[in-house]
């Protein structure tokens, strides 16, 4: 996201306010933060931004494992996806000296600057669902691994269309390296079926209306596109009004990457045919342990990752599914 320098200092200069003035999920103890928390281990987790069920199941994840372990642990964040917003929100919170900041970080470089400060702060800096380009910074990386959730999403689109047909992706912005990666998966899992067209990938700009007006286009014009493959939420949601509006639900499968509540509800309506979903709960529960397995001086793993589930309107009311599934209250 671009935005000029002065609207830059103006969002920074709101998230101070912001940030001072309360937690985005709560904590898990109300005492929060190591300076009124005596002995207790104090561990705050700054989404992406607030609002996203995404980050807010991380929260959930990571709320759970600390009251189970009598850690401190509150959630803090931004209402915006923003670099200046994120770096606001890590220096008030580092001011207050927490032992330990579990991140999701808006940007994989200019992220480093204000963490670089936290760790030399004495703050272990634990980065969720992403790592920094420096990789020095963080002491441990939990996310997913985006090349094998796109291989998945390729393997069950295939089998979907019985090998047959073309089929289209659909992208936040090129550039993003999650999103690359989801991207790589996907064509290269296709490869295990030969009689699918693989017509690449056009970008949204994780705008909705304009992932709608893609698959729209491309369902409407193309008769022979038989699949499209979404790799974020706001893309799903537009592919599943586009292919709607073109007339051809159904016969367009539709297999995406994240879940929300419209999609969890076009998967039990037939709209989208399967979701790759990961398990931010988890990432969120293992970041508090890594937060406390260092406090004691113990190794940790500095790259872990959290299994999927692919969710079909068949199992997607199965215990194990809603295991993973996102949500904004938990």
């Amino acid at each position: 996201m671009q935005r000029t320098p002065l609207a830059a200092l103006f969002a920074a200069s709101a998230l101070v306010l912001a940030a001072c003035g309360g937690d985005d999920s709560g904590s898990a103890d109300a005492a929060g933060g190591s300076s009124g928390a005596g002995d207790k281990l104090s561990v705050a987790y700054v989404p992406g931004l607030t609002g996203n069920p995404f980050y807010s199941t991380v929260g959930c994840g990571g709320r759970d494992r600390a009251k189970e372990l009598g850690v401190d642990f509150k959630v803090q964040g931004s209402p915006t996806f923003d670099v200046a917003a994120q770096t606001s929100v890590v220096n008030a919170l580092v001011a207050d000296k927490p032992d330990a900041l579990m991140i999701s970080v808006t940007d994989a470089t200019a992220m480093a600057i204000p963490l670089t400060e936290a760790k030399d702060a004495g703050v272990d800096v634990i980065t969720i669902d992403g790592d920094l380009e420096d990789t020095s910074i963080g002491k441990a990386n939990i996310q997913s691994d985006n090349l094998e959730g796109g291989k998945l999403a390729a393997e069950n689109l295939g089998k979907l269309l019985n090998g047959q047909g073309e089929v289209l992706a659909i992208n936040q912005s090129p550039g993003n390296p999650i999103g690359e990666l989801r991207e790589q998966g996907f064509a290269e899992g296709l490869k295990a079926f030969p009689g699918i067209k693989y017509l690449g990938v056009q970008y949204d700009e994780n705008a909705t209306a304009t992932a709608a007006s893609i698959a729209s286009g491309a369902a409407s014009s193309n008769p022979n596109l038989k699949g499209i493959y979404t790799m974020a939420t706001n893309s799903t949601e537009g592919a599943i009004t586009g292919v709607r509006e073109a007339g051809r639900t159904g016969d367009v499968k539709v297999v995406g990457y994240d879940t929300s509540e419209p999609i969890i509800q076009a998967l039990e309506d037939g709209a989208v045919d399967g979701i790759v979903v990961q398990y931010p709960y988890r990432e969120g529960a293992l970041g508090v342990e890594a937060a406390l397995a260092l406090s004691k001086g113990e190794e940790v793993q500095r790259n872990q990752t959290v299994p999927f589930v692919f969710a079909t309107p068949d199992n997607v009311d199965t215990d194990e599914v809603q295991e993973y599934l996102y949500k904004v209250d938990c």
